[in-house]
């Protein structure tokens, strides 16, 4: 008998496990604006992002990805941000270009539409407009072995959002 089929015998002769049922439990009781300091982003008012990016404009879909190399700021509009976790939904459409998220210094994300958990943000998900989406929680940060945390290294160094109602 192969050591394959020894395995696959071993995993047929398990006893079969009951499926637990429904999920049960989902907390709706989350605070976007908590989660999103959490994970390093930041929470102002249109007033606010103003102030403290004049001048910012949005980019057109006529860009490729390395044209957007130099860009400083950018703001996109988010599909809906989740409570529970801070992040955002993007989708193809809300950017100039799919790389755009990861390419700028800092990036500016509108969202007027919250859903307060993981269970709705895929609820929301069930009705696919877009070939290419991701969710986006906070500025880049990695940290090495020796604890040294570095924003920005593989993506934008600052998150701010607006919520727009």
């Amino acid at each position: 008998m192969s050591a394959r089929d020894q395995i696959l015998s071993k995993i047929e002769s398990q006893e079969t496990i009951k499926h637990p049922g429904a999920f049960q439990g989902a907390s709706e009781d989350f605070d976007f604006r908590a989660s999103l300091e959490v994970v390093g982003a930041r929470v102002v008012t249109p007033a606010e992002l103003d102030a403290l990016f004049p001048g910012r404009r949005r980019y057109d879909k006529t860009m490729d990805g390395l044209s957007l190399a130099d860009v400083e700021v950018l703001e996109i509009d988010g599909a809906f941000g989740v409570a529970e976790n801070g992040a955002i939904w993007l989708t193809e459409e809300d950017m100039p270009h799919r790389v755009a998220p990861f390419i700028c210094q800092h990036l500016v994300i509108n969202v007027s539409k919250i859903v307060p958990n993981m269970h709705a943000a895929y609820a929301e998900l069930k009705k696919p407009s877009s070939s290419f989406g991701l969710f986006l929680a906070g500025p880049s940060k990695t940290a090495d072995i020796e604890q040294s945390l570095v924003i920005g290294a593989h993506g934008a160094r600052s998150l701010t959002v607006v919520i727009r109602n």
